[in-house]
């Protein structure tokens, strides 16, 4: 997932029904189409659903809101033990209104929730500032040795739609193969403000060095 840096979000990130495939029959029963755009200090998340039967959730419980349609946030904390990751449950009532809860809190003191919004009936944005999830670079520190310049933040995060049909939870569409746990996240890149795209670093793709004199031909297997 990338985090553009301009006013334009970056393109969406790839999506995968990662659970109950079977009670799923195509995008327009249940879709999630996610984007990011960067401010400064905070990162916003564009989430676009696509819904046949929408099922709004009774109150702003968290067992109301898991019964409904409704989006799951899950991010791992800056120096947090890995093994626990923080949740956040995000849904509608039936007069529009929208409601949040912690599935799982975070462990800072301040367990305010983020600013969250529908902008449409089938877009939800919620604003995250980026030190809740990247950790503050150490001074003097290379991130990764051998790159030309230090590539943008990365933070563990996945995006995930809950689809009900009234039923509770039947389908999950989410930004990761597997079904989201505390072990399995997307990886967000976090663009420089000013920047549309993020700096990656080697390790994300197999570099290979050109010598000079490398044909075209010897670059292909």
């Amino acid at each position: 997932m990338l985090a553009s840096g301009t006013q334009e979000p970056a393109p969406p990130a790839p999506v995968w029904v990662s659970w109950g495939k079977k009670n799923w029959s195509g995008a327009a029963d249940a879709g999630l189409k996610v984007q990011w755009l960067r401010k400064g200090a905070t990162v916003t998340l564009i989430a676009t659903l696509h819904d046949d039967q929408p099922v709004p959730a009774a109150d702003a419980s968290a067992q109301a809101i898991l019964a409904a349609d409704h989006l799951e946030l899950w991010w791992r904390e800056p120096n947090a033990d890995s093994s626990r990751a923080v949740q956040l449950g995000v849904a509608r009532t039936a007069d529009g209104k929208p409601v949040a809860t912690w599935f799982q809190p975070p462990g800072r003191k301040d367990k305010a929730l983020p600013t969250f919004r529908w902008t449409a009936p089938d877009r939800f944005e919620v604003d995250l500032p980026v030190s809740w999830m990247v950790p503050k670079p150490r001074e003097g520190v290379t991130v990764h040795d051998g790159d030309m310049e230090p590539p943008s933040a990365l933070a563990a995060f996945s995006v995930v739609f809950s689809d009900s049909d009234g039923k509770g939870q039947e389908t999950l569409v989410s930004t990761t193969e597997k079904r989201p746990s505390a072990g399995s996240f997307s990886s967000l890149y976090l663009a420089e403000p000013g920047s549309r795209y993020p700096r990656l670093s080697k390790g994300v793709f197999s570099w290979v060095t050109i010598q000079q004199g490398t044909t075209l031909r010897e670059l292909v297997f």
